[in-house]
């Protein structure tokens, strides 16, 4: 999963090991730390593997890794960005590391991609509203434990950020150019 983010992050320019690591922070869904012994294998991995090459650069008295992606890591964010993300418990960041790198992307692939999360959007948004609805019928006939009121309220939570993700697709979708003014 992290290939993808690392690789994208790569498409622009060179970046340390440093820079990298708080790229990938910021990009986890939920966010959270990640250590060293979980980013510097990855790069060690990638390297091995032809898609960066790694070099040791000091700057102001400081040591630091610096990757640079090559021809073959571009053709992998390529084959990574037309790969299905599993339904699973990292799809969030999985999607958001995808948003990152579309803009190297063709039109076709962006629109593909916004299409797939709409779609896994809108599915929750279903799910959620379905489940919120039937808590609030038990509670309207008097069926309710102490613990509905406290999942009706995580339940709006979740529909509000579905609806948010749904608007901010729409927006993105609406950005993209009309597939007959672009050619692939």
């Amino acid at each position: 999963m992290y290939e993808l983010l690392i690789l994208g992050a790569l498409m622009a320019h060179e970046r340390s090991g440093y820079k990298l690591g708080l790229i990938l922070e910021a990009s986890l869904e939920p966010r959270r730390k990640i250590s060293n012994g979980v980013l510097y294998p990855m790069l060690h991995k990638l390297a091995t593997a032809g898609y960066i090459t790694l070099r040791d650069e000091t700057t102001t008295g400081r040591r630091s890794k610096v990757a640079t992606i090559t021809d073959a890591g571009r053709e992998r964010v390529h084959e990574l960005m037309r790969e299905a993300i599993p339904e699973d418990a990292k799809r969030e960041s999985a999607y958001r590391f995808k948003f990152r790198a579309m803009s190297y992307e063709p039109v076709a692939v962006q629109r593909q991609i916004l299409e797939e999360y709409r779609a896994l959007c809108e599915e929750d948004q279903t799910v959620y509203g379905y489940v919120a609805q039937h808590l609030e019928q038990r509670r309207a006939a008097g069926k309710r434990g102490d613990d509905v009121v406290s999942i009706l309220s995580m339940l709006q939570l979740q529909l509000a950020l579905a609806k948010t993700k749904l608007q901010w697709v729409d927006t993105q979708l609406a950005q993209l150019p009309a597939a007959d003014d672009v050619q692939n």
